[in-house]
């Protein structure tokens, strides 16, 4: 079967990352920060940029079906995340499910038909997607790697996709740490709530705010508000040293010249604080005031924190290490942000 290998187009269709690299063996490798960024930045963020994280394929479709070739790469560095028994890939027509496929390890064929929506009932009822952009929605926490396509697509028309665009920075937590789907993140979720769409740059293990991310995240125009979690990949730090990072990681957003709403989350309830550990305790807490602290030193207005900590209910939201939360954790996380954030925007 003679596939298309064309980057340029690939390019095209992608949402949610910022670099296709040609692999020695011909297959296409994405990145969700440019590479020649990734020397300034920390391992985990060089290990967690090619990791999906709900990012997707979007395009129109002809008559006919189209074909994709992914393969999907056995990662062996955190199991947890990376060696899941199921993958699954959502097949979204608009905003509208069609399918949730199982990616095994090796090269994988999808097969997308045509959608039929003869009445445009579909189409009157969409909220930010059209109807006529097929997509296909990655999973959080495993490397894919595109091999080829088959078939007649164009890339996304004007007005296919929302208008405005979260963005989301921080940790596995915000990356989708035990989601095996992409459209169950908190930042996805947060996303479908305020009617926008989202671009996210959670990388496990990697939320080292470096100001070189923050710099090149604000020199992005494809953004219009962003939420930034803080915190949980750097506790091994002092509480000084942590205030020094989030001043430094908050400035570029404070310059911003398109004066961008930016709203800082601290860290969700610690494993030290389940413990009642009082010395972990006194930390979490002093890390959490930093970021209340350094946020509001910004002087700007559109600059605010979000009560994050609280939004779980117990222990039992949370999985067995009790630093992140279940699946079913991120829907209360993802409406509990969104309520802050259209009060915060009325």
């Amino acid at each position: 079967m003679d596939m298309n290998m064309d980057p340029a187009f690939l390019k095209k269709i992608l949402h949610g990352f910022a670099e296709v690299v040609r692999d020695d063996d011909g297959s296409f490798r994405l990145f969700r920060v440019p590479c020649a960024l990734l020397p300034k930045l920390g391992k985990r963020v060089n290990v967690r940029c090619y990791h999906a994280a709900g990012s997707e394929l979007r395009f129109r479709m002809g008559d006919t079906p189209v074909r994709f070739i992914i393969r999907r790469i056995t990662e062996p560095d955190h199991p947890l995340f990376t060696a899941q028994t199921v993958v699954p890939v959502g097949i979204f027509h608009g905003d509208f499910q069609y399918d949730w496929l199982a990616l095994q390890e090796g090269d994988n064929e999808i097969v997308i038909k045509p959608f039929e929506d003869p009445s445009g009932l579909r189409y009157r009822l969409h909220r930010r997607f059209r109807t006529e952009l097929t997509r296909i929605v990655l999973p959080p926490f495993v490397e894919l790697r595109i091999i080829g396509w088959q078939g007649e697509m164009e890339p996304p028309h004007p007005g296919d996709e929302p208008a405005r665009q979260l963005l989301a920075y921080g940790s596995s937590i915000t990356q989708g740490a035990y989601s095996p789907l992409g459209t169950e993140t908190y930042p996805a979720v947060l996303a479908r709530e305020l009617g926008v769409d989202v671009c996210n740059l959670g990388f496990g293990g990697g939320a080292t705010l470096e100001p070189e991310l923050a710099e090149w995240i604000v020199s992005r125009t494809d953004w219009h508000l962003a939420t930034l979690e803080m915190g949980v990949n750097v506790f091994n730090l002092s509480v000084d040293d942590f205030r020094k990072l989030v001043r430094n990681f908050l400035a570029p957003f404070a310059a911003d010249p398109l004066e961008r709403p930016v709203y800082s989350l601290d860290m969700l309830t610690t494993g030290d604080e389940f413990r009642r550990d009082e010395t972990g305790m006194a930390k979490a807490a002093a890390f959490r005031q930093v970021v209340r602290e350094e946020t509001a030193a910004t002087g700007k207005s559109r600059m605010k924190t979000l009560t994050y900590a609280p939004m779980l209910a117990g222990p039992s939201d949370y999985s067995t290490d009790l630093i992140h939360p279940a699946l079913h954790a991120f829907e209360s996380i993802g409406r509990g942000l969104a309520a802050q954030i259209m009060a915060a925007e009325k």
